[in-house]
């Protein structure tokens, strides 16, 4: 096989893979490389799959005209894949755009007066088991915020099929909005974001359902946010502590091996958009939104897990980025959705966005 047919070859494929996160779903990331490492095989070095084709009983009439059959077959998979893709983000335009408008108005009358509008967001998918513990606290500090700084939370509910439906009726009746089909945490993101974008917010913090994160510690987070002027504040489990800071006894115990693995590879993914996006907990979803980075978000939302991602998009466009050492707690209810291979599937779909993005910023596409 000639150099030339090579090199064409693995620039087909590069020019495909920076599609990823753009025009083609990251998340079927992991299939398309192992279709493309065997396609690359067939081109580079044919004769490995003879022996299986002997036993498998099948005549090579011409290698020029399987070739031209793969690469059609290829083609058709690109095409629809691009279309699944259009289609899927048309539905979730639709059910974040319907669950956005949803928003009690007497809710948002703890926004109203002086000081800035902070809207506290949590994804939720069947948290009923943490959601009793969770409600409270962010009620607590909704009513008592006054001054600088006005709370309410709104807990997106993404199509959950435990009780949690009818404990956010019970105990958070202003306080939440329902998506009718499950799209993601980054369709529950956008359903906030426009809701943000509705109540003309200052700051956005999105935090977890699952009660890991300190809500206590939302307006000091928030506070920083101010203070520094930062676009995007990032609560960090493993981040230097600041001096006079405590340092967090055990940042491993409020996540696994695994992942704390998948956090590292995306954090050198992260470091090709520069110095500021080398954050050091790049999954956190414990995280303050300034007014610019929801609007940034609001025209290019990643898709299922956006939290490195938007690191990344925001690195680009110049926003500054921050992160803040915070102590989280490890899962007491519920399946984390990163969990055993689905945090394999993440890694791989994820590096592959970034990278995707990263080959698009380069050529201006």
């Amino acid at each position: 096989m000639s150099f030339l047919v090579i090199l064409l070859t693995a620039g087909f494929f590069t020019i495909l893979f920076s599609q990823f996160g753009h025009r083609l779903p990251a998340r079927n990331s992991l299939i398309w490389w192992l279709v493309a490492l065997f396609l690359l095989t067939t081109v580079i070095n044919p004769d490995l799959f003879r022996p299986v084709i002997r036993v498998l009983g099948i005549e090579l009439v011409s290698n020029f005209v399987l070739g031209g059959m793969m690469m059609f077959l290829f083609f058709q998979m690109v095409e629809q894949q691009a279309e699944n893709r259009r289609f899927s983000r048309q539905i979730v335009e639709l059910t974040t755009s319907f669950a956005a408008q949803q928003f009690p108005k007497e809710a948002a009358r703890h926004l109203a007066g002086e000081g800035r509008k902070v809207l506290i967001l949590l994804p939720c998918f069947n948290e009923a088991g943490s959601l009793p513990e969770v409600l409270p606290r962010l009620a607590a500090l909704q009513e008592r915020s006054t001054g600088e700084e006005r709370f309410a939370f709104c807990v997106v509910d993404d199509g959950s099929l435990d009780d949690t439906p009818r404990l956010l009726a019970s105990l958070a009746p202003l306080g939440h909005v329902t998506h009718s089909t499950n799209v993601g945490v980054a369709g529950a993101l956008l359903t906030g974001f426009k809701l943000a974008r509705a109540l003309d917010a200052d700051h956005v913090v999105q935090c977890d359902s699952d009660g890991q994160h300190p809500i206590e510690e939302i307006p000091r987070l928030v506070a920083l946010a101010r203070q520094r002027g930062a676009d995007l504040i990032i609560g960090s489990r493993f981040v230097p502590p600041e001096p006079a800071a405590n340092a967090v006894s055990n940042p491993l115990r409020s996540t696994t091996p695994l992942r704390r693995t998948g956090g590292m590879l995306v954090t050198l993914v992260l470091g090709l958009f520069g110095r500021q996006a080398r954050v050091s907990d790049p999954t956190s979803g414990f995280r303050v939104y300034s007014r610019r980075a929801v609007r940034e978000l609001l025209r290019a939302m990643p898709d299922e897990y956006p939290e490195p991602e938007s690191i990344a998009l925001l690195a680009l466009r110049g926003l500054r980025i921050q992160e803040v050492l915070v102590e989280m707690t490890p899962r007491t209810q519920g399946v984390s959705s990163l969990s055993g291979l689905k945090s394999i599937r993440f890694m791989v779909k994820v590096t592959t966005a970034l990278l995707g993005l990263r080959v698009r910023s380069l050529v201006g596409g």
